[in-house]
């Protein structure tokens, strides 16, 4: 299993609030799975990160694409990076 880092900024829409239970629950669903490590805003809310644990980059795409905020356009500049961890876990 790899680690996936995604970075993303927000869309200026309403679609933001509206579908934050649905992003909640997706994520909580991927934690539940093991294919989530953390995630969650940057402090001043200009965007937020996701780390993703999947068995390659294409496996990691596909569960940013099944992601409410993806699939509304609520996120946008959105960039999903191998991360190779040396120091934690």
């Amino acid at each position: 299993m790899s680690h996936f880092v995604l970075t993303y900024g927000y869309n200026d829409t309403p679609a933001r609030a509206e579908r934050r239970p649905e992003h909640l629950e997706h994520l909580a669903k991927l934690q539940a799975e093991g294919s989530l490590l953390l995630a969650g805003p940057l402090a001043d809310l200009s965007g937020g990160i996701i780390v993703l644990v999947a068995d390659d980059a294409a496996a990691a795409q596909a569960l940013v694409d099944q992601d409410p905020y993806t699939r509304h356009d609520v996120t946008k500049n959105r960039e999903l990076k191998e991360w190779k961890i040396t120091v934690g876990l």
